[in-house]
C-alpha cells in the first residue's frame, strides 16, 4: 500500500534553470550549477525507476506499506530516506537508491569507490550513510509511538539496503556477506521474498511481533505526518549574494524628448517593455520567455525571479 509518493523537485529544477538564464552569475558558478543540476536530474531518475519497481510489488499489497521521499528532522539531526518499506512481520526497510553508472567497487575493508573519466575515485560509504537514515529513523518511531501487545512494547527490526542502478558493474570484495546490503535495483524483490522465508513466526516473539494491517498503515501514516519537505537555498549554497535579487525600479521616468535624439529615446522604450505581473518591477525578455515556457507553472503569465522563487 502507498502512504507517500515523492515529492514534486520540479521547482527545484527551474531555480537552477532560471539561475543558469540569469546574466550576473559568472562562468564558475555557472559551472557548479549546471552540474548541481545535472546530479540533482541524475537523483530523481533513479528514484523515479526505483520508486515504479517498488510501486509494481509493494501499492497493490495489504501487507506491505512503502513511503517515498521521507525527510525527517528529530533531534536536531536529519535524514532524508529514499524509500521505507514496512510489513506486517514489523520488518522495516530502509533503502537508498543510488546511480553508479560508471561501476562500483567495494574493497573488503568496505571501502567504496566509483570512476570518473577513467579513474578511479573513493566516494562515502553509502552504507554508512543508510546507518545514520536508520538512527534517525529509529527516534521518529519513538516519537510518533510504537504498538504495545500484552504489556510488551513492539520493536521493529530495521534492514538498511542500499539499490543501484541494473545497469551498474559491481566489484565485490570475496569476504562473504560483507556487501549483503548492495543490490541491484531489479532484483531487490526476489531478495525481499528469501529473506521472509527466512523468518520464523514459530516462536512467540515472532507471534508477538506480527501487527495488523491497520497499526502497521496507521505508523506509516504517522511517520508521513513527520516529513519536513526540503527547500534549497540556492542564491545561499552557491554563495551568489544579495545583488543578485536586488529589486529594479519600480517604474522607469522617461525623460523629457530632446531634439535630434530619437533614436535613443526608441532604444530605451525598446529595452523596458516586460514586467512582473505580481510586482509589476521590469524584467529581461529571457525571464519573461522562461515563465512562457513553463505555463503550467506560471499561468501564462511573467515574473520576476523573486516573484518566481515565491511561487
Amino acid at each position: 500500500m502507498l502512504i507517500k509518493s515523492a515529492d514534486d523537485k520540479e521547482s527545484q529544477i527551474a531555480i537552477l534553470q532560471n539561475l543558469l538564464s540569469h546574466e550576473r552569475v559568472p562562468p564558475e558558478k555557472r559551472q557548479l550549477i549546471e552540474r548541481e543540476l545535472r546530479n540533482l536530474s541524475i537523483g530523481i531518475a533513479t528514484e523515479r525507476q526505483a520508486a515504479f519497481e517498488i510501486d509494481f510489488y509493494a501499492a497493490p499489497s495489504k501487507n506491505l506499506f512503502v513511503i517515498h521521499d521521507l525527510r525527517l528532522e528529530i533531534g536536531g539531526r536529519v535524514a532524508q530516506i529514499d524509500h521505507v518499506l514496512m510489513n506486517r512481520a514489523f520488518e522495516v526497510f530502509v533503502l537508498e537508491t543510488k546511480t553508479f553508472s560508471t561501476g562500483l567497487s567495494i574493497n573488503d575493508r568496505g571501502e567504496f569507490s566509483t570512476f570518473y573519466e577513467g579513474k578511479e575515485v573513493g566516494i562515502p560509504s553509502p552504507v554508512e550513510q543508510n546507518a545514520r537514515h536508520i538512527s534517525v529513523l529509529k527516534d521518529a518511531f519513538k516519537e510518533i509511538g510504537l504498538p504495545r501487545r500484552l504489556g510488551i512494547t513492539l520493536q521493529p527490526s530495521f534492514n538498511s539496503v542500499v539499490l543501484v542502478s541494473p545497469k551498474a558493474i559491481i566489484t565485490r570484495p570475496k569476504l562473504a556477506d560483507s556487501d549483503a546490503s548492495i543490490i541491484k535495483l531489479d532484483q531487490f524483490f526476489s531478495w525481499y521474498h528469501k529473506k521472509l522465508d527466512g523468518l520464523t513466526l514459530k516462536d512467540t516473539v515472532g507471534i508477538l511481533k506480527v501487527c495488523s494491517s491497520e497499526t502497521v498503515k496507521n505508523l506509516g501514516e504517522k511517520l508521513f505526518l513527520l516529513h519536513k519537505p526540503s527547500r534549497v537555498d540556492y542564491i545561499k549554497k552557491f554563495e551568489l549574494g544579495p545583488t543578485l535579487l536586488s529589486r529594479e525600479p519600480a517604474e522607469l521616468v522617461y525623460p523629457e524628448p530632446k531634439i535630434g535624439a530619437p533614436s535613443t529615446i526608441l532604444k530605451n522604450r525598446e529595452e523596458v517593455q516586460y514586467f512582473c505581473a505580481n510586482c509589476k518591477k521590469s524584467i529581461a525578455e529571457v525571464v519573461a520567455k522562461y515563465c512562457w515556457n513553463n505555463k503550467l507553472r506560471f499561468s501564462g503569465k511573467a515574473f520576476c525571479r523573486v516573484c518566481q522563487a515565491k511561487m
